[in-house]
């Protein structure tokens, strides 16, 4: 007896295993089908020689059986198990033999069995409703021009997106910039009321005034800053709002003054993080100015310390060179005497003082 079954298991989805089991009944393991399917759902039916079927014992008790892979099912690809019992018919009485009992009841099985299998098919088919005029082809193109326009739709909504997309993301700037303003005039609000409430409080002192006016003055002068400094700034740069000064409420439109060389830019986008200046509008840097005029020389030095005396004597002669009456060379003074010259045998010069 063939019980009532769907025929199908699975699909399975791959995780490395091999082993699969099923619970329709089944007259031979040789009628099982294995079918894949890839990453991209193309169908393969396997062949016999890539699997074993068993079947369970008793199959009127516990239908069914287990397929093993000798190759473990991939990650991604799916398997399904189904019978595949040919369509044909394989019983012959005639009118000379014996009526086998067995024999009807197994084909009568394999009857009921390509029935389900037929209606397994017919689950996964397109039916068109038995009161609707439209063949299954017909229904089928309206389907498939209703896909192709859907298709069509969702390629302009793309490129409809596409041309929004910068103002998308300048309106999510701009509110970012808008909530952020929101907060500031709320603080401003509360330190207002707290200023008030502190005015007319009879323990107030005057210095907690003083404190909570310049926390006023402050935030409301970053909320208008409209002209930052930037040391590194240069044309259609991308930056971390870190390197302006000042930091905060950074908004498009406002103008960044590079500080090293004078350079005038404006911000054309503000993200949580960054900001984009533009092309370069003006040098804000005026010419070189004229050189000033010398000043005054410095008084001069005194006169260095004298060195010290050599031990040579010609390096401690010193006075006035002259030849006298007799034609000799003299020297006025050597030290505080008066001297002669003469050069002697060895071809030196030798001095004579007058008073030795």
């Amino acid at each position: 007896m063939v019980p009532e079954s769907n025929r199908k298991a699975g699909p399975f989805t791959g995780a490395g295993q091999t082993q699969f089991d099923f619970d329709f009944y089944m007259l031979g393991a040789d009628d099982v089908v294995v079918i894949v399917a890839d990453a991209d759902e193309n169908e393969t039916t396997l062949s016999k020689d890539a699997y074993t079927c068993t079947l369970n014992s008793d199959q009127n008790t516990t239908p069914g059986g287990r397929v093993t892979l000798k190759t473990a099912l991939a990650s991604g690809h799916k398997l399904a198990i189904c019978s595949g019992v040919p369509y044909t018919q394989n019983l012959n009485l005639t009118m000379y033999g014996n009526f086998n009992p067995t024999s009807i009841n197994k084909e009568e099985d394999r009857r009921v069995i390509q029935l389900q299998q037929i209606v397994e098919q017919m689950r996964r088919s397109l039916v068109v409703p038995i009161t609707n005029d439209k063949t299954p082809q017909q229904v089928l193109e309206e389907i498939l021009e209703i896909a192709a326009t859907a298709n069509s739709y969702a390629q302009l909504a793309q490129q409809i997106y596409a041309t929004v997309e910068d103002d998308v993301a300048e309106i999510k700037a701009l509110k970012a910039e808008i909530d952020g303003l929101v907060l500031t005039f709320q603080t401003i609000e509360q330190l207002a009321a707290q200023a008030q409430a502190n005015a007319h409080s009879t323990n107030d002192d005057k210095i907690t005034c003083q404190q909570t006016l310049q926390q006023i003055q402050a935030i409301a002068a970053q909320t208008g800053f409209s002209t930052r400094t930037s040391p590194t700034v240069s044309e259609s740069e991308t930056f971390p709002l870190s390197n302006l000064t000042p930091t905060a409420y950074v908004k498009v439109g406002d103008l960044v003054l590079n500080s090293t060389n004078g350079d005038l830019f404006r911000i054309t986008a503000v993200t949580a993080t960054t900001a984009t200046v533009g092309a370069k509008i003006s040098n804000l840097r005026g010419p070189r100015g004229e050189r000033g005029l010398q000043g005054s020389p410095g008084p001069a030095g005194g006169v260095g310390p004298q060195g010290p005396m050599g031990q040579s004597p010609y390096a401690t002669c010193f006075g006035q060179f002259q030849v006298n009456g007799e034609g000799m060379l003299q020297l006025e003074y050597v030290g505080l005497a008066p001297a002669e010259f003469s050069i002697n045998d060895n071809g030196e010069v030798e001095a004579t003082y007058a008073n030795t």
